[in-house]
């Protein structure tokens, strides 16, 4: 369900703002993976990989700083492969991180009820 509402608020994001990737700024930047054909702003990956963290670091604390690092990790693979900017993914990886908190949230919520 994290997943999905993940995916909702990335495209929701991508597809307000629009933003180009770096090579669509400056064609002298290649890449070896090629282009998606969807805007950067958020990275898809750092969403995805942070709100999976939150969720996994809250059902196994003990891993929770190694999941956050593999987000991380995540994240900065699409900064280097030239596919983001760093603003794409360090905002993706706290948009990813909300949206944890609140399946977390929700869940403990509705266990109350």
């Amino acid at each position: 369900m994290t997943m999905m509402d993940a995916a909702i608020v990335c495209w929701d994001i991508k597809f307000h703002y629009f933003n180009p990737r770096p090579s669509q700024v400056d064609p002298s930047i290649k890449t070896l993976t090629g282009v998606p054909n969807f805007p950067a702003y958020v990275s898809g990956h750092s969403v995805f990989s942070a709100a999976a963290a939150e969720i996994l670091g809250y059902l196994v604390p003990a891993n929770a700083t190694k999941y956050r690092g593999m987000a991380q990790d995540a994240a900065n693979s699409r900064l280097i492969g030239g596919i983001h900017f760093r603003t794409d993914c360090e905002v993706g990886m706290s948009v990813g991180a909300k949206v944890g908190d609140h399946a977390i949230l929700r869940a403990q919520n509705d266990g109350a009820n």
